[in-house]
């Protein structure tokens, strides 16, 4: 080794100790990392890499891996918050392990990488995130069929995920797959699909979108013979307080013996409102007219002609020419009061 010459003068002037700093570098080039996911197949291996490009919207690289020969199956740009997949790792005893196969649909856990039939032939394929392009910044993923010994990337499958909340849910009973996506709390949109040509094709969507009276009005399309019919209806909000432990939202409401339910309510606090529903609260009548209240028997009536209603904590009588009909209340299903309808304007009380 050659020992630098050093002259006397700078020597001389050396009278400090010299300290060596070692800075990191600045402009260095970040270190790719390597990050395994947890086994999920016997024929693949599935690694991340982290990428560092300022050029790119992804920060990493999904690789899938034939275990036997080795080669790179698919090569799936991606962007992915490593310290988040790790940690989880952690928490399902993965060790350094990112986890695979974890879908909790619509907001909850998802993984990197889902193996599973999509179409149904039997064969699994696969869904590697890509982002987080779904509703509410969720995730999204691109859809990738098994082809022979090779796997096909699918832009139909992909539709289904992105944008919408969660990955779409796989029913191998009914060989369905559906998926969900929302506005606000005010519209939601639920689609069922069948495989059909290898394609998912939309056979039952329902749209729903809470209107200004407070009840949900619900479009619901369905496929038939190759044609999609439609049809519009109303419901009663899910959360309709028939529960015990529950304050009802509405003013008055009462389930029938027959599984039917009736409600009283209003949205303005000035007009009231009749609904009566089916079993699963599918609107069978509205009326905001004239009420007619006896507040002596707490009844109140109206007339949707050529029927009259009269409504009390007994049921509702309905009456039609000279016959009378009375559609009982279940016992413990009341909620709400009857005191206080003379309030509205569109109630006469007597």
């Amino acid at each position: 080794m050659t020992i630098p010459f050093i002259p006397k003068k700078l020597f001389k002037l050396s009278t400090l100790p010299v300290t060596f700093l070692f800075l990191p570098c600045l402009i260095c080039p970040a270190v790719a990392q390597t990050y395994q996911i947890q086994d999920f197949s016997d024929d693949y291996d599935a690694v991340i890499k982290t990428v560092n490009d300022e050029d790119s919207e992804a920060n990493s690289v999904i690789n899938i891996i034939d275990i036997k020969t080795k080669k790179v199956l698919i090569s799936q740009p991606a962007d992915i918050n490593i310290d988040y997949e790790l940690d989880n790792g952690e928490e399902h005893q993965l060790g350094k392990n990112i986890s695979a196969n974890i879908v909790s649909i619509p907001y909850g856990e998802h993984s990197v990488l889902i193996y599973k039939d999509f179409n149904f032939d039997g064969q699994k394929d696969l869904a590697l995130k890509d982002g987080r392009n779904g509703c509410y910044g969720g995730p999204s993923y691109q859809v990738y069929l098994k082809k022979g010994a090779k796997f096909a990337h699918s832009e139909a499958f992909t539709e289904l995920a992105q944008g919408y909340c969660g990955f779409f849910g796989v029913d191998e009973d009914s060989q369905t797959l559906s998926t969900m996506t929302k506005s606000g709390a005010a519209w939601h949109q639920f689609s069922e699909y069948k495989v059909i040509d290898n394609k998912p094709v939309a056979v039952h969507i329902i749209e729903e979108e809470y209107n200004a009276r407070g009840l949900v009005s619900i479009t619901e399309k369905t496929k038939v013979n190759g044609k999609m019919l439609v049809g519009n209806y109303e419901m009663l909000p899910p959360n309709d307080g028939s529960n015990e432990d529950e304050v009802s939202p509405y003013v008055y409401r009462f389930d029938l013996e027959n599984g039917k339910k009736m409600v009283l309510d209003s949205t303005d606090g000035e007009q009231l409102f009749y609904v009566f529903a089916n079993k699963r609260g599918r609107v069978e009548l509205f009326y905001d007219g004239r009420f007619d209240y006896d507040v002596s028997t707490q009844t109140l009536s109206f007339i949707n002609k050529p029927v009259r209603y009269q409504i009390n904590q007994k049921g509702i009588a309905v009456k039609l020419s000279n016959k009378t009909t009375l559609l009982k209340s279940q016992p413990k299903s009341e909620h709400g009061s009857l005191d206080n309808l003379a309030q509205f304007k569109n109630v006469r009380a007597r």
